[in-house]
């Protein structure tokens, strides 16, 4: 029976060591919970002290997810600032910014040191090729390093299993001139797998620009295109030892608008990442080894009235050579170790604020320990040691709990985290600061996971976050203002979650998050509340009037925004339609109307959201 919008709950789920597994390879081995995510030193599900979330491939396809960022809506403690196909997405994890989520695709870390700050956008990443997505929330900088503030973001993405080739294929076409499709061939023959796949997407508009808020006539429809390829491949060359490359590749391009007004200016941008990855695995699957080597590149060029004529350039590169060693002894204790290397560098080309070439590397050791004194009780500490180039060291810690009876596991968390400064942030011509320093963190949770048989999951957390020396842009600075490190926030919530399936053709989920999110920008001991959005929460209903028959009745509440630039948006709730019918074992249509009630709103201030918008499509496999 499939279910429309995955739920954030795996009860009990549980993480392996290092490797980047794929939601099938762990299918394959019984072993469907795991998280690949959130401990380097445990391997049984129900030892995990962190609040995970699990997005599956059949919960992708049956909620008719086009963009990764559409599906996080829905993740307990996630804000995402769009949901605009193609448009600037912002992601946030328990108060934290977009900077300080780390994103992982295959063990790729991806992140544009071009940017303000090293930080991934999410804007154009698809779903067509994905197996799983894990959220892991809290600070996770003491296994993962700087830019692991609020979580981690883990991609896996699909891998052929079995013997002989199969080919998935998939098109839809809807409102806005909205084309979309994509086909993947996967193939396995003995020890050779691999899987090689192809999108598209584009529409025509409407303008970014809302009418009903611009300060000048809105004329110009803003178009947006992508399209890419993805591919893995991987080698058994015996029974411990095995390897694989992967990678993508995509186009883009967007037109932008002001916050109130239209603009001519567009970018496009390409982004590819690669990796290989070598695993070992002794006889006895205690002793785990994985060797990877990585690099994400993104170029984007501005094209407009204040840009070179060839366009503004920005161009980051990030290379990573990790290792990871895990020993478990399935008894009191397991250990995990490992290093890294990182390179970070942007290439600069502008008329908006000067031209610099610049690098900066960081080299850390990291240690995680599990311990298990009593039935049922997990303890794990992790720390990391961070050495970079240009600012020094900077050490991180965590330390989870977790106890598991019967259908209850609870849980706890406490850890510190870092940021590092933005090679833009330190060496800009214009608006740099060369003694910026890592920002800081500390935060934690504390939480109940139930699991009763396949009719009742709950899940419930209370978090907390501390931020101190942020670095903010500072206006005063001379000439034209410049980056200054004096910031301070703190967050804190609740992230509820419920899935229930009462009857047989009955499925229901709800998901609840509520943020208080507060700053002290002039260090003076005075919080007054950020403005961010307090409450969000998704709802979802699905029936099965009959076998092949799939309907779901979606609706998303947010809460007001005060923070964004130039103005305030309302709280809105905005319903969707799902359908599905599987016209045989190898043919499926499918179809929605999003924002079924036509109701207008804003996800952030000034950006139009589509009005009552319909898309069909079919889906093959053969």
């Amino acid at each position: 029976m499939k279910t429309i919008y995955f739920f954030p709950l795996l009860a009990f789920s549980g993480a392996v060591s290092a490797h980047a597994e794929s939601a099938d390879d762990l299918a394959a081995e019984g072993r469907e919970n795991i998280v690949v995510t959130a401990s380097r030193a445990t391997t049984e599900p129900r030892e995990i002290g962190s609040a995970v979330s699990v997005v599956t491939q059949e919960q992708l396809a049956s909620g008719q997810v086009t963009f990764v960022k559409d599906v996080l809506q829905d993740v307990p403690g996630v804000l995402v600032s769009t949901d605009r196909p193609g448009n600037y997405a912002s992601v946030s994890i328990r108060g934290s910014n977009n900077d300080e989520v780390l994103w992982l695709v295959d063990g790729i870390e991806l992140g544009d040191p071009s940017s303000t700050s090293t930080q991934f956008q999410s804007d154009h990443l698809i779903a067509a090729d994905i197996a799983r997505i894990e959220v892991l929330r809290g600070n996770q900088s003491s296994l993962y390093g700087s830019d692991a503030i609020g979580g981690v973001i883990n991609i896996i993405t699909q891998r052929a299993t079995e013997e002989g080739v199969k080919v998935n294929a998939e098109a839809q076409a809807g409102s806005h001139g909205t084309l979309n499709g994509g086909a993947s061939i996967l193939g396995k023959t003995g020890p050779l797998d691999f899987r090689l796949t192809a999108t598209g997407y584009r529409h025509d508009g409407p303008s970014l620009a809302d009418p009903r808020t611009a300060t000048a006539p809105v004329t110009e429809d803003d178009e947006y295109w992508r399209y890419g390829f993805s591919g893995r491949a991987g080698l058994e060359a015996s029974p411990n030892l095995s390897f694989q490359l992967n990678g993508f590749w995509l186009d883009s391009f967007s037109d932008l608008d002001n916050t109130t007004s239209d603009t001519l200016n567009t970018v496009k941008k390409r982004e590819y990442a690669f990796a290989g990855q070598g695993f070992y695995r002794s006889d006895d699957d205690k002793l785990n080894v994985k060797l990877t080597g990585s690099r994400y590149v993104a170029r984007r060029l501005y094209f407009g009235t204040s840009n070179r004529p060839e366009g503004d350039l920005y161009k980051g590169t990030k290379d990573s050579l990790s290792l990871d060693v895990s020993y478990d002894t399935g008894g009191l204790a397991s250990i995990a170790a490992g290093g890294n290397l990182e390179r970070e560098k942007t290439d600069q080309e502008t008329y908006y604020s000067g031209d610099f070439l610049e690098k900066i590397n960081t080299r850390s050791v990291y240690g995680e320990i599990a311990l298990r004194p009593a039935e049922g009780l997990t303890l794990t500490g992790a720390a990391r040691i961070d050495d970079n180039s240009r600012f020094g060291t900077f050490d991180t810690y965590r330390g989870t709990i977790a106890y598991a009876a019967g259908p209850f596991k609870f849980r706890a968390s406490y850890g510190t985290g870092a940021k590092s400064p933005g090679l833009y942030q330190l060496f800009d011509p214009t608006y740099g600061n060369p003694d910026l320093k890592a920002e800081t963190s500390r935060g934690g949770d504390i939480g109940v996971d139930v699991a009763l048989a396949d009719t009742l999951s709950i899940q419930a957390s209370y978090f907390f976050l501390r931020k101190k020396n942020e670095i903010v842009f500072d206006g005063s600075r001379p000439p034209y203002g410049g980056y200054d490190q004096w910031g301070r926030t703190r967050a804190s919530g609740v992230e509820l979650g419920l899935t229930a399936e009462p009857l047989p053709w009955l499925k229901l989920n709800q998901s609840f998050t509520y943020t208080d999110h507060e700053t002290d920008d002039d260090l003076d001991g005075t919080y007054v509340d950020s403005g961010r959005p307090k409450y969000t929460a998704s709802s979802a209903i699905t029936v099965l009037p009959v076998e092949q028959a799939e309907l779901t009745l979606r609706a998303r509440f947010r809460d007001k925004d005060l923070s964004g630039y130039g103005g305030a948006t309302s709280a809105y709730a905005v319903v969707d339609l799902l359908g599905s019918y599987r016209i045989s074992e190898n043919v499926e249509i499918f179809g929605r109307v999003v924002n079924l009630f036509d109701k207008w709103y804003q996800v952030s201030y000034g950006t139009a959201a589509l009005g009552r918008s319909a898309y069909g499509g079919v889906r093959v496999s053969f």
